[in-house]
């Protein structure tokens, strides 16, 4: 027998019904802003990458004829100092570069190397001009400091004359008033 059949009132009673389905469309406000958030999060880095990956070119390009110049060449300073050159000058006014030379260059090159290097690059690069040039040594180090110097990841710093250390600019002027002399 039947439980329907044994208690009449059952057969009164209607099926359960069920809630409709909940759909996942619209989507809530919340979900779209974060879509939004994502999207635009998104396109920032791509944007940021490749805007990246463009200002270092010069630099990566100047490390790879870095590691072709060859090292046993007597002009190796020059052209080590001309490479550090042209690559300062495709980040910055090629008026502000061009004609820098001497502490004022050097100053700028240490600004971008790091402390326990400051002083050297300098001296070394004021031998490409001498009888001696660069020992072997002296040679293997200004390699060093021009692939510290490029392989630096950091923003380039524009030139300030005002960021230049004191003892840069008191040689300097020593230097100018020997000349004037």
């Amino acid at each position: 027998m039947n439980s329907a059949q044994a208690n009449p009132a059952l057969m009164q009673l209607e099926d359960i019904v069920l809630p409709q389905q909940i759909s996942q469309w619209p989507m809530a406000p919340g979900y779209w802003i974060l879509a939004a958030l994502v999207i635009g999060i998104t396109i920032a880095m791509v944007v940021k990458l490749k805007r990246d990956k463009k200002y270092h070119a010069p630099r990566k390009a100047a490390l790879d004829v870095l590691n072709q110049l060859d090292i046993a060449s007597p002009q190796y300073a020059t052209e080590v100092n001309s490479l550090l050159k042209r690559t300062a000058m495709s980040y910055f006014p090629r008026q502000d570069f061009a004609k820098l030379d001497g502490n004022h260059w050097f100053a700028w090159l240490e600004l971008r190397l790091p402390k326990q290097h400051h002083g050297q690059i300098g001296l070394l690069l004021n031998k490409r001009y001498q009888s001696q040039g660069l020992s072997q040594a002296e040679t293997k180090q200004l390699q060093r400091l021009a692939h510290v110097f490029l392989a630096k990841s950091a923003r380039l710093t524009a030139l300030n004359p005002n960021e230049l250390p004191p003892s840069m600019i008191a040689k300097q002027n020593d230097k100018e008033d020997s000349c004037s002399q």
